[in-house]
């Protein structure tokens, strides 16, 4: 009996073979990586000698008024520590860049009016101090001295080379000497009590309530 053939497969039937996976598909592109942002200096940092010279004496509180600063939560905060009982006398430093002087000011006002509320005699001292002082860095001289050196439209090629020499030999070159900008700002003291310390540093001037409470002294 014959062998029944296989019919033939169709044209073009074949089975194609699958694309290979790519396993190593090509990487995104990286986002340029953005310089990081210079630390600020802290607020506290002009003020932690005098807190350290105090605080052996006193129950110091340091309170910094920026403008995300809530004045009533200020507030409150100040008055209570004014308030607590302490076996050292309770002191409150506040401290504000010049922006927020101001704010600052309505905190002290509300604190006073609070306690002359409560029948509670207050101290205030104030005093001058110096901010830290900002350097302009080379990014900043360079656009400086774009803007001051800007050249007319019929400038030559050979003075635009120049120029762009001399910023990029700035910029690769040793670290230009920091022009400094210094600025001052105020800091409060407020307290229940005479503090001899506060009123002996140069520059303070002091106000009060006229209550004069005399603390008793301890045997």
């Amino acid at each position: 009996m014959p062998t029944a053939k296989t019919a033939p497969a169709p044209a073009g039937s074949k089975k194609r073979k699958a694309a290979p996976t790519a396993r190593n598909p090509s990487p995104s592109k990286r986002s340029k990586s953005q310089p990081s942002p210079k630390p600020e200096t802290s607020l506290i940092a002009p003020h932690e000698a005098l807190i350290a010279q105090l605080q052996p004496k006193h129950n110091v509180l340091a309170a910094s008024v920026i403008s995300s600063t809530k004045i009533r939560k200020r507030v409150v905060q100040i008055t209570s520590h004014l308030g607590c009982q302490s076996e050292l006398p309770a002191v409150v430093l506040l401290h504000a860049r010049t922006a927020e002087v101001c704010k600052m000011i309505t905190i002290v006002e509300q604190c006073k009016r609070i306690l002359g509320d409560r029948g509670k005699s207050w101290f205030q001292y104030n005093q001058m101090f110096d901010l830290p002082a900002r350097e302009r860095d080379v990014v900043e001289e360079a656009i400086l001295d774009e803007g001051q050196g800007a050249s007319s439209d019929d400038d030559d090629d050979g003075d635009l080379f120049e120029s762009m020499a001399s910023r990029f030999e700035k910029a690769v070159g040793p670290a230009p000497v920091s022009r400094e900008r210094t600025a001052r700002s105020m800091r409060v003291f407020l307290s229940g009590q005479l503090i001899k310390d506060l009123r002996a540093l140069e520059g303070v001037t002091m106000q009060s309530s006229g209550i004069w409470e005399v603390s008793p002294t301890k045997e």
